[in-house]
């Protein structure tokens, strides 16, 4: 059997992109190796928390880590209610337990349950060995002034997730891409990632910050460009914020 770290389980709405809105398990992975400065689990980051937290309806729980994989589809499926659209393995980073997260997605899989995965795309080769148990993936492009890595890493961070992006389309995987904007954030740098992607069938989705949004004029320059390259283009903010959910 393979134990790993999770820092939370629990039942909620899709909170980001074109699946917001639709009911899903959330597992939340302990560990992550970033630090964007937008980030609002950054309480998920350090990777081996004593506990993993479980939110029941209105119950919480706490069970030592690290939880064997079986315990956590066990988790699972305790939380599945009628109108679950499937479990989302989230972070903290899940590839960063790409070994743990891929036990859980197999045995789930099994199972019949549809796998989401969210993930910034930092390791190409720890996506590529879990890929095959995934139908959905949302990848992550991070810009430079996110400062998740230092700005020697950036470009590896930047090529990773290109090659996560193309490895999931290969794969036949519903991809979903997401960058977090700002104000201010550069028109340059979403034209060069639009073109970097134009040859791809993808989502592709503008997320604004919460707490520093670009005002309307910008979000709609910066749609326009991705869209002078990419057929699917949208703009959604953080939904679950509005709702007050996790």
């Amino acid at each position: 059997m393979v134990a790993g770290y999770i820092k939370e389980l629990f039942s909620s709405f899709q909170g980001e992109g074109p699946y917001a809105g639709r009911r899903q398990v959330f597992i939340r992975f302990a560990g992550c190796p970033l630090s964007c400065i937008y980030c609002d689990t950054a309480y998920a980051r350090y990777p081996e928390p004593a506990y993993c937290t479980v939110l029941n309806k209105g119950s919480v729980s706490r069970i030592k880590n690290p939880v064997e994989h079986y315990s956590v589809i066990h988790l699972v499926s305790e939380l599945l209610t009628p109108d679950t659209h499937s479990i989302c393995y989230t972070g903290g980073e899940p590839l960063f337990n790409a070994v743990f997260v891929d036990e859980i997605a197999k045995e789930a899989r099994r199972l019949h349950y549809r796998n989401f995965i969210e993930t910034s795309g930092y390791s190409a080769r720890a996506f590529e060995s879990i890929a095959r148990d995934f139908d959905i993936a949302s990848i992550d492009i991070k810009l430079r002034s996110h400062r998740a890595v230092r700005d020697d890493d950036y470009e590896s961070l930047y090529d990773n997730e290109l090659d996560c992006i193309r490895i999931s389309v290969d794969r036949g995987l519903e991809t979903i891409v997401k960058v977090v904007v700002m104000r201010g954030t550069p028109v340059s740098d979403i034209e060069v990632i639009s073109r970097a992607l134009a040859d791809l069938r993808i989502k592709f989705v503008l997320q604004p910050v919460t707490d520093n949004k670009p005002d309307i004029d910008e979000l709609f320059t910066l749609s326009e460009v991705a869209g002078s390259f990419i057929d699917d283009v949208m703009v959604i903010p953080q939904v679950h914020r509005c709702m007050g959910v996790l």
